[in-house]
């Protein structure tokens, strides 16, 4: 008997069990900052804005934020809602021609609510819950792959999309842990779970398609022309998606891209890295927030170039291509006021965070490479910190006078 039937077993437990207490994690966090600041209320975890326009129908019972616009969160709760169109709900979203591409995860929702409107909103948290579980399971599979602990699956809490998704709902957690089981499987040789994992980051997110990129080119380049075509494949059923939208509503009519791509040649994250964004506060508090805020550029950054670095590797697999069309993405992203926000370009890139990690501690080519994969993330989450640093105190005040 092979010992390796028997070890796999008790370690795909293990590895479910650090997985487990990721999620349990998050929950408890999502709890308590509900139940401290946001007064009980779960949907503040979408993050809508007081002058946001919002269907009548979720107008009852949920918490808006003086002041604020709001946040993506709150578009693909209207997504949730109204997946097909059906319901007027598209008037009501920002960009719909964007939004709705991305329905993996306001999808999942809708589909595990089972339509049921008062369900739904569950159903979307339980969803973002669940792609913490995969994204840690699988972060700590391919630990285990290369010889770390286990324990390494709770390191997906650090990803930046996976904190700024449980803090506000965004769907870029879900292609985060989809970019862990890229390199998971990736590793593994499996192939039909590789093809499954590529079609659900296409619907996720439009930037999931360099994940399918990166398995087409790497077989070209070793001339295997019909596996690259058999990866082309995976796009498909989001170009079916989007054909679909096509048809539905006008304003959803020809190509969407977003408003910072290509549209004005400018300096882009090098411009704003020198002269990062001015903030309405006291001068020593602005300072913290300027700083930390080239502190999360610098990271982002670092991880570019890191993956420049990888790509030089020879030949190229999969996952210094991926990481490579990330850099080439990060060029095309000219006006500096994409990079103002670190929750903003933060999540887009976590991918980018994340591949470049794995390939630097998986090669083993430098001393402490893990310490070098893993600098450019702890370099951001030092700004989304000092962003979740009024809940956090929230939290604390309230267990103290509990």
């Amino acid at each position: 008997m092979n010992p390796d039937s028997e070890e796999r077993p008790a370690a795909a437990c293990i590895s479910f069990a650090w997985a487990a207490l990721a999620l349990s994690i998050v929950l408890l966090w999502q709890f308590l900052t509900v139940r401290y600041n946001w007064g009980g209320n779960w949907t503040a975890l979408f993050c809508t804005g007081q002058a946001a326009g919002l269907p009548a129908e979720l107008e009852a019972g949920t918490f808006r934020f003086p002041n604020s616009k709001g946040y993506d969160g709150q578009m693909y709760r209207e997504v949730a809602h109204d997946p097909w169109m059906s319901r007027g709900f598209q008037v009501y979203v920002d960009a719909p021609r964007v939004r709705y591409r991305r329905i993996l995860v306001p999808g999942l929702a809708f589909v595990f609510a089972g339509g049921r409107q008062p369900w739904i909103d569950g159903c979307y948290i339980a969803v973002t819950g669940m792609f913490v579980l995969l994204g840690a399971y699988w972060l700590s599979r391919w630990a285990v792959l290369n010889q770390f602990h286990a324990a390494w699956g709770l390191a997906f809490l650090f990803v930046p999309a996976t904190l700024v998704s449980m803090d506000r709902m965004t769907v870029d957690g879900c292609l985060a842990a989809l970019s862990v089981a890229f390199a998971y499987f990736l590793k593994t040789r499996s192939a039909s779970k590789l093809y499954a994992v590529l079609v659900l980051a296409c619907l996720a997110r439009e930037t999931g398609v360099l994940l399918v990129a990166g398995c087409c080119i790497s077989e070209l380049i070793v001339k295997r022309l019909g596996r690259a075509v058999l990866w082309g494949t995976a796009f498909l059923p989001a170009l079916a998606w989007y054909g679909f939208l096509d048809t539905q509503v006008h304003v959803l009519t020809g190509i969407a891209a977003p408003r910072w791509f290509l549209r004005v040649f400018g300096p882009g994250l090098i411009g704003r890295l020198f002269d990062p964004p001015r903030y309405t506060l006291s001068p020593k508090l602005e300072m913290i927030a300027r700083s930390a805020d080239v502190v999360a550029l610098s990271g982002i950054l670092g991880a570019l170039i890191l993956a420049v670095v990888l790509l030089r590797m020879r030949p190229p697999g999969a996952i210094p291509i991926a990481a490579g069309l990330y850099v080439a993405l990060a060029i095309t992203l000219t006006a500096v006021r994409y990079w103002d926000s670190c929750y903003s370009y933060s999540r887009v890139f976590s991918p980018l965070l994340l591949l470049t990690a794995l390939e630097t501690v998986a090669s083993r080519r430098w001393s402490n490479a893990w310490l070098l994969g893993l600098l450019p993330t702890a370099l951001v989450d030092t700004r989304i910190g000092l962003q979740l640093g009024p809940q956090i105190l929230g939290v604390v005040r309230g267990l103290l006078h509990h």
